[in-house]
């Protein structure tokens, strides 16, 4: 008998959990962050794992050794099934939002797993269910409302039940198992509901199935098949439920001693499929479960690569297969035909003990007892595989994500009554701008009260605003009614503020306002300020003659009153200067750069036809000097050409040349 094989009657309670988180990710596509819970044996807790950032949060205790775990789907509260002694704490409800325990509920038996339905009820009624296998009802199922808190339902059920999942439309729960004494296989379909008010039904139906022990189940996103996988004494057997036409059940022998370790179901382009690990080889399911690819394990695989459990993507494209007995992980491309496995070795020598995808299909998780009273989470990265893992308290067995719901679920990842807008919590009831709605902004003014618009007291609808005619000048008590310049509005009345009075209809300070200062009407001279109540020069200048005057500056005030600088001096600092490059020359400022009369030095004169330039006398360009003067030997009639060369009577110097 190939040793690879599941015996018959071999418990395999932790697949029960990849499944049941299956009906949550086909129920909700999160978006978004997202949290990964691993309830852990051993250490008996719940650790936290930010999906984005791999940090693990404090473990919350559990009490017992855990069997189940699943997440709201706003992702709130996370629900753990344990085999503790006293049947009131079997059920620990988790707070994720304060990372502690909240309460415990009684299953009213040993709980095997826990399931919550994708999206709640009428009234906003959200149930988990729970699988018991023994207690004073016997076998069955637990009801619990999520809204209220309490248990409300118990179904009674078979024994030998392992498994359960909830369809992705959430009208049924469904339980696969074995009579103990026949060893046949069946599939027990639960319907609950709702009554008038608060009363509630719960009916199961009984499926027959062909095979013994069961090795695989899943539901198709659409609702429409259950595929339950058995086996008998020639190998496995794919028992197809269809659930539009009456449960019919339709089962197909794969023979050969081939059977099956895992199943899931998957959709894409091509529509919805399932996928099976067996034994031997990897089998491709239609959409109605009929066989539609056989694909060897030896050609996808290494030699000692044996598929056991797998997870599909929400998109359908990509599966990822653990390896029975190795720290392998295989990655399948599944969008047509199987393709060719890409195999990724996870951080610990032990084989992978849970295995799930994000309901946001970026991340595939994989957990990992290392036996030494820790284990890992690693997250595979689907856009490339790469590994980043994480040590966590005990030994991993169940894994779940929290997912961020659609908002028309109805969820909000917030606490209270909180709601999500955007990537914020906000108050519908109180928010000014989310007023009763996201995005509903209340028109300026108004507030928010009890998720609807109104002005406030004290308040009045003016021209379409909500203003407050206590304090708005241009609405003071009433609506039109406009303060004058100045003037505030207080307690619905225009005043002048504090320190200032009215003066020709205008609200000023009279110890400041240069039109009223000291008194309405007294306005101070030009360059004037009024301080205190009086006309004065600002800081820095005096008074002279009646006007304000800058003694460091005015010519006419240097220094002092009526000090003026001569002709040509500036005022600099209260003092008569003289600019650069000028001297005083006979009482007034001369520029001895370029005046001729004074070239260099007062009175030094330079002769006729002379620049003074810089200082000095010199002959403009194209003169020279004859006899002390500059003259342009050019047109000079009696320096014609060369000085001393005087032109006959009526005759003209033309280009040094007489003629």
């Amino acid at each position: 008998m190939d040793p690879t094989r599941r015996r018959y009657g071999r418990p395999r309670a932790l697949h029960l959990w990849s499944l049941a988180f299956l009906g949550i990710a086909l129920g909700v596509a999160g978006a978004g962050a997202q949290t990964v819970y691993v309830a852990s044996s051993g250490s008996n807790t719940v650790t936290a794992i930010d999906a984005g950032t791999m940090d693990a949060n404090r473990p919350v205790p559990l009490g017992a050794t855990p069997t189940g775990l699943s997440v709201t789907p706003d992702g709130r509260i996370a629900i753990a099934t344990v085999l503790a002694a006293k049947d009131g704490e079997r059920v620990v409800v988790i707070d994720t939002i304060r990372n502690q325990r909240q309460r415990f509920w009684k299953p009213f038996g040993p709980p095997v797993g826990v399931v919550i339905e994708p999206r709640p009820r009428s009234q906003g009624r959200l149930l988990a269910h729970v699988l018991v296998r023994n207690g004073p009802f016997g076998p069955g199922i637990s009801q619990f409302n999520l809204k209220r808190m309490v248990w409300i339902h118990f179904i009674r059920g078979r024994r030998e039940s392992l498994r359960m999942a909830v369809t992705p439309d959430g009208s049924r729960i469904y339980v696969p198992g074995t009579d103990r004494r026949t060893g046949r296989a069946f599939l027990s379909e639960f319907n609950f509901f709702f009554g008038d008010g608060q009363s509630h039904t719960g009916l199961r139906d009984d499926i027959a199935l062909a095979g013994g022990p069961i090795d695989g189940f899943a539901i198709t996103a659409d609702s429409r098949f259950v595929i339950v996988a058995t086996e008998d004494a020639a190998g496995g057997v794919i028992n197809v439920v269809d659930r539009s036409n009456h449960n019919r059940v339709t089962p197909q022998s794969l023979g050969g001693g081939v059977f099956v370790r895992d199943l899931a179901t998957g959709r894409n382009a091509a529509g919805i499929f399932g996928l099976a690990t067996t034994n031997q080889e990897i089998v491709r399911l239609s959409a109605a479960g009929t066989l539609a690819e056989v694909a060897p394990n030896s050609t996808l695989f290494p030699a000692d690569f044996v598929p056991d459990k797998v997870a599909i993507t929400p998109n359908g494209t990509v599966a990822y297969v653990t390896a029975a007995g190795h720290p392998l992980v295989a990655r399948l491309d599944v969008s047509g035909r199987i393709g060719g496995a890409q195999v990724i070795r996870l951080p610990d020598a032990s084989p992978a003990t849970a295995l799930t995808i994000s309901p946001d299909g970026k991340f595939a998780f994989v957990a990992q007892g290392a036996g030494n009273g820790t284990g890992f989470v690693s997250r595979i990265d689907v856009g490339n595989d790469a590994v980043k893992s994480v040590v966590v308290p005990g030994q991993p067995a169940v894994l779940a994500i929290g997912p961020v719901p659609p908002r028309s679920l109805g969820f909000s990842p917030c606490p209270g009554t909180l709601q999500i807008c955007g990537d914020t919590c906000r108050d519908l009831q109180t928010d000014a701008g989310n007023c009763g709605a996201c995005g509903r902004a209340c028109p300026a003014g108004e507030t928010c009260t009890a998720g609807r618009c109104a002005c406030p007291r004290g308040r009045e609808i003016c021209g379409g605003l909500c203003l407050d005619v206590v304090r708005d000048r241009a609405n003071c008590g009433r609506c039109g009614h406009q303060c004058i310049p100045g003037d505030v509005c207080t307690d619905g009345t225009c005043v002048c503020p504090a320190g200032k009075e009215v003066c020709s209809g205008r609200c000023v300070d009279r110890e400041i306002d240069r039109t009223n200062c000291g008194n309405c009407g007294t306005v101070c001279p030009a360059n004037n300020v009024c301080a205190s109540g009086r006309c004065v020069c600002p800081i820095g200048r005096e008074r002279c003659g009646g006007t304000c005057i800058d003694p460091d500056t005015d010519p006419t005030n240097c220094g002092r009153c009526g000090h003026a600088c001569i002709a040509g001096e500036s005022c600099v600092s209260g003092s008569c200067v003289c600019p650069a490059g000028h001297a005083v020359c006979s009482g007034t400022c001369i520029d001895v750069e370029s005046n001729p009369r004074n070239c260099g030095r007062c009175a030094s004169s330079c002769i006729p036809g002379d620049a003074c330039t810089f200082g000095r006398c010199v002959c403009p360009s194209g003169r020279t000097v004859c006899s002390s003067r500059c003259v342009d030997t050019g047109t000079d009639a009696k320096n014609c050409g060369r000085c001393g060369r005087v032109c006959p009577t009526g005759q003209v110097c033309l280009g040094g040349r007489c003629g």
